[in-house]
């Protein structure tokens, strides 16, 4: 009898503990709930930390570049006589390097060779900070316009028209390009895709990676690969002077494209622009992009300066 009265007491503790856990449990999850309520409800309504520093901590590439001493150059390989790198010592050389080298010298900035990029990817380093400028000289086409913006002009040049040396179907004659018998050979977002896309939609074209050096646009009208390439009559010059005989320029006095040229940067950068302007333009005026010119175009005949924004007076 004693023991059963033991049973039924130690039955009751046991209960009540039961209770005192599932209240415990009760409370815990009801404090658990609202927690995660309130968390959800933070989370939605609260920005993230970094859309605060974008806003509150930004800085102009004028100022990063003030404050760092240092121009960051994106550049393209594959353009000589306007951007060269030796295989062997990887030391970059041409006409754009020896101008941008110069550029940061009169500004007292260091210039910092990033970034190796392509002519569809330059643009995105641009937007996403990874370099200040692309300080090759470039087409200051408006496909570009929207989304960058540039110096202003270095000098002028021409998109060429060149074939194989025996090839007269086209002397004085561009519009006979426009046949699906004739081959165009372009390189993916270079200039040669556009023009054979704008004049020449009726031609078959060869499209070549965007990495291609653009010398390989010739070797393969050499080869018998595509019938035309449109290439940049510097580039081209130096093309045919290493390989004699084997392209030629069909319609030269009247080149298909001429644009100036410029280093590249992205939109809304006022004073990084005006500082840049100012330099260039003082090497302009000094002769320093002219002597650049003849070092590596002696003949005078891939590259037009830009004219002189004055007129000296006249003797009496």
């Amino acid at each position: 009898m004693e023991n059963n009265k033991d049973d039924i007491r130690k039955g009751k503790r046991v209960l009540v503990a039961k209770r005192a856990v599932a209240r415990i449990l009760e409370r815990a999850l009801f404090f658990l709930f609202f927690a995660c309520l309130f968390i959800q409800f933070y989370i939605i309504q609260t920005p993230p930390a970094h859309a605060f520093e974008k806003i509150d901590k930004s800085e102009s590439v004028y100022d990063r570049v003030m404050r760092t001493g240092t121009i960051r150059c994106a550049y393209i390989l594959g353009l000589a006589p306007e951007m060269m790198k030796d295989p062997n010592t990887g030391v970059l050389s041409g006409i754009s390097y020896d101008i941008a080298e110069e550029l940061g010298r009169r500004l007292h900035l260091d210039i910092e060779w990033t970034e190796e990029v392509t002519f569809p990817t330059m643009a995105t380093g641009l937007q996403t900070g990874r370099y200040d400028a692309v300080c090759i000289s470039l087409y200051r086409d408006t496909r570009r316009a929207p989304i960058t913006d540039f110096t202003i002009p270095l000098f002028y040049n021409a998109q060429g028209t060149y074939v194989r040396a025996d090839d007269n179907r086209f002397d004085g004659n561009l519009s006979a390009m426009n046949d699906p018998a004739v081959t165009i050979v372009t390189i993916d977002g270079e200039m040669s895709q556009y023009i054979a896309e704008e004049d020449l939609p009726r031609a078959q074209t060869l499209s070549l990676p965007q990495t291609t050096d653009l010398a390989f646009m010739m070797e393969n009208v050499a080869l018998h690969k595509a019938d035309v390439a449109f290439v940049n009559t510097g580039i081209a010059a130096g093309y045919m002077k290493a390989n004699p005989g084997k392209i030629k320029e069909v319609n030269a006095e009247n080149p298909i494209r001429l644009f100036s040229h410029g280093f590249m940067f992205g939109k809304g950068q006022y004073d990084f622009a005006r500082m840049l302007d100012l330099a260039l333009e003082e090497m302009r005026d000094q002769g320093f992009i002219r002597k650049t010119m003849e070092k590596y175009d002696p003949e005078g005949r891939a590259y037009m300066l830009v004219a002189k924004p004055y007129t000296l007076p006249e003797k009496e």
